[in-house]
């Protein structure tokens, strides 16, 4: 039978629920930090994300446009479940531009701008992601070559510094204050293929996301970074490269890797077209599901 007295009591005090829902809702900014971990190799000397101990050539400039997509770049998981979930930032699309000189034949400099086109996700208990673009942190890097199969070496070899400046915005998750990655690339250049490796130091302040998770876990701080790829190098206008990505932490958090491939074509002698993409693995609250690149790339001369 239908009461309407039992009706309009439940109504009334199902009011100050519903206030104090809209009171506790989404009001906090999240710390403020650099949620992009991928580093485009501006060389791109085999790999396009690893580097494998070569420098471009004296006089030899690249440069490259590039789109790139992830799928649940931050989003908070206690295991690896690819794919599920919600995030604070659940699809994000960055531009990318790439820049890269050989000023000496053992001496390579270069740069990366990066620039947020869009993203969104969902309000994560007391905080809310962020939904607007911006200019991304600018890194710059330099790279010299300690050993050359071209001099007669058994490897290539060299040693190299990136960093951050703190430009980037803050309204976008862009920001870092310091951000510094020294590294050590090597690889070798054999008939038809190319291996390389490289591991490096992610310097960068220290961020506590505990407040946001519930998880002592998840945070933000230094980070061991180690590389491979393979690459093939047969093929006049087509070949392909597999590379995996690894984040170890070193002050508090979750170890997170990516298994990424890539196709790139040679449309012209100075042209490049490419394509790459892969899955993110680990519970790492940045690292994505999924990633995916495409970008054209200009040289005076053939790079690979």
């Amino acid at each position: 039978m239908f009461r309407p007295a039992s009706v309009l009591a439940a109504a009334l005090l199902s009011l100050p629920f519903s206030a104090h829902a809209l009171e506790s809702g989404p009001k906090s900014p999240l710390p403020i930090f650099d949620l992009q971990r991928l580093r485009l190799d501006p060389a791109a000397l085999g790999s396009l994300v690893v580097g494998t101990g070569r420098t471009l050539e004296s006089g030899q400039l690249r440069v490259s446009l590039n789109y790139h997509y992830e799928q649940l770049p931050m989003h908070f998981q206690t295991r690896w479940e690819p794919g599920e979930g919600t995030g604070l930032v659940e699809n994000k699309m960055t531009a990318h531009m790439t820049v890269a000189f050989g000023v000496l034949s053992w001496l390579e400099v270069g740069g990366e701008l990066p620039f947020v086109l869009t993203q969104g996700g969902k309000p994560t208990l007391e905080y809310y992601g962020p939904n607007s673009g911006g200019i991304a942190t600018p890194w710059l890097t330099a790279r010299a070559a300690v050993l050359r199969q071209t001099k007669g070496a058994p490897i290539n070899l060299s040693v190299g510094l990136t960093a951050g400046l703190p430009v980037g915005s803050r309204e976008a998750q862009a920001y870092e204050e310091y951000a510094w990655q020294p590294r050590l690339q090597l690889g070798y250049v054999g008939e038809g293929f190319q291996v390389g490796g490289e591991a490096g130091i992610f310097l960068r302040k220290r961020q506590d996301l505990g407040p946001v998770s519930y998880d002592p876990k998840d945070i933000v701080g230094n980070e061991l970074r180690l590389g491979a790829t393979v690459t093939s190098l047969h093929g006049e206008t087509t070949r392909g490269e597999v590379s995996v990505l690894t984040g170890i932490p070193l002050n508090g958090g979750r170890v997170g890797a990516e298994l990424l491939i890539a196709i790139r074509r040679h449309a012209l002698s100075t042209l490049d077209l490419y394509v790459m993409g892969g899955p993110g693995v680990g519970a790492g609250f940045d690292t994505p599901t999924f990633r995916f690149v495409a970008g054209v790339s200009w040289a005076t001369s053939k790079v690979d």
